[in-house]
């Protein structure tokens, strides 16, 4: 047997085990599961991408337990390409299908009458791998492609055609709050919708969502009940992979340290203006190749800018007004609470609507436009006491659209004077009511 027909079924021991099964089948499910099993039926290859470390791989073993379930065992192939022992070619992946259908189906491409499932899992570490996944998709109607990967899959790295129409992403974002709740407290989750319960209870919701932001938010912190010490440890690697690793395989990195500097500046001060100029002086490098970076990180998950709602016409990107947040409050060991409660409100919102804005003057936190074409103005106010004034910009601002106006707050749960107050903890489960 040769060495890839090994790898091959050293990781599909489902062919020859009719009682095996993934362990990944009891673990936890994402919510994004729901999203992945509605396109698993259709023709279009799905796109599986997200940070490390947010349950990407394990998605991939739970959609092959169901189809193993299925009786579908011979139907499915998995293949890793994370920890290669072989040369990450690019006909890899050709060679690797072929063996497969000749050897496990026995039978010829144009044969194939019934689904048959390819799970690449990590794909991005192969040279060139959209132009084999074209070929092969469009080979036979019945070829589903379910691929996973760090990094933007849509980014054009010496391949010469992509998969445009032929593809679906679905993006994996770090744990939601109700995620983490399912995970710690099955039954604390649904009595979280009970109002009664939620109105004598805040205290502990607080606890738990402020535990939530600091180290909440990867399924493994939270299934091995790491300690805030090995969860920031666990983080660290994360993060270092992602900007020592896998982002310089894939941009033109000459300066990792910036990359790991300006990640660092975001990890500071959460929320805070992003002035290129002003961190091109600091590094010593052009400012353009700030942008640049700052582009990068966002590729590899990191970081996400909000730009200013205020502009009247289209402005260059080395001017507009911007802000900076972490993709998970988990990285920022530092920052207020106050801050990571507006990064994960902006986190939150970016998850539902596709533009989430600032506005500077007069300042406001968040304003999306809805799908119903209505503003929605959101104002962090995390603290004990609410005031007054502090719903006066979002009072203040004028539009003929119609306006949901809300304080976002620490224990307020009411509507005054044409504004809502939502505790933070609660945004999920109340928004969109």
């Amino acid at each position: 047997m040769t060495e890839i027909e090994t790898l091959l079924f050293n990781q599909n021991p489902q062919w020859t085990d009719i009682k095996w099964l993934p362990e990944e089948n009891s673990w936890f499910r994402r919510d994004a599961m729901r999203n992945i099993q509605k396109w698993i039926k259709k023709r279009f290859a799905i796109t599986i991408t997200g940070m490390r470390r947010t349950g990407k791989s394990t998605i991939l073993k739970q959609l092959i337990s169901d189809l193993i379930k299925r009786d579908l065992r011979n139907n499915v192939f998995y293949f890793s390409f994370e920890k290669l022992s072989v040369k990450p070619e690019p006909l890899l992946i050709l060679k690797l299908i072929n063996f497969y259908l000749d050897s496990i189906l026995r039978k010829k491409s144009y044969e194939i009458k019934e689904k048959v499932y390819f799970f690449l899992d990590e794909i991005q570490n192969i040279p060139f791998w959209q132009n084999s996944v074209k070929s092969l998709y469009d080979l036979n109607s019945n070829f589903k492609f379910i691929i996973s990967g760090s990094n933007s899959l849509f980014i054009k790295k010496r391949s010469e055609e992509s998969l445009a129409g032929r593809m679906i992403e679905v993006k994996i974002n770090p744990l939601s709050f109700s995620e983490f709740l399912r995970m710690k407290n099955e039954n604390l989750f649904h009595k979280i919708h009970n109002e009664t319960w939620v109105a004598a209870n805040m205290g502990i919701i607080n606890s738990l969502f402020e535990e939530y932001l600091k180290k909440g938010q990867f399924p493994e912190i939270i299934k091995e009940k790491l300690s805030a010490e090995d969860a920031e440890k666990y983080l660290l690697s994360i993060e270092d992979k992602i900007i020592r690793q896998d982002l310089v395989k894939v941009f033109p990195v000459n300066y990792p340290e910036i990359l790991a500097m300006i990640f660092e500046i975001i990890k500071r001060g959460v929320g805070q203006r992003i002035e290129y100029q002003k961190i091109a002086l600091e590094a010593g490098i052009d400012q353009r190749t700030i942008m640049k970076y700052f582009e990068f990180l966002q590729y590899g998950f990191l970081i996400n800018l909000c730009y200013n709602w205020g502009a009247k016409k289209p402005i260059r990107p080395l001017r507009r007004i911007k802000k900076g947040y972490l993709t998970s409050t988990n990285f920022s060991k530092n920052a207020d609470t106050s801050l990571l409660v507006e990064n994960y409100v902006y986190n939150y919102l970016s998850s539902q609507y596709e533009d989430v804005y600032f506005q500077k003057d007069p300042e406001i936190d968040f304003l999306i436009n809805t799908d119903n074409n209505e503003i929605c103005l959101l104002e962090i106010k995390y603290q004990n006491q609410i005031r007054k004034e502090d719903c006066k910009n979002i009072l203040s601002f004028k539009s003929k659209k119609t306006i949901n106006k809300f304080l976002i707050t620490k224990t307020d749960l009411a509507k005054k004077d044409e504004v809502c107050y939502l505790p933070a903890s609660l945004i999920e489960f109340h928004l969109d009511d």
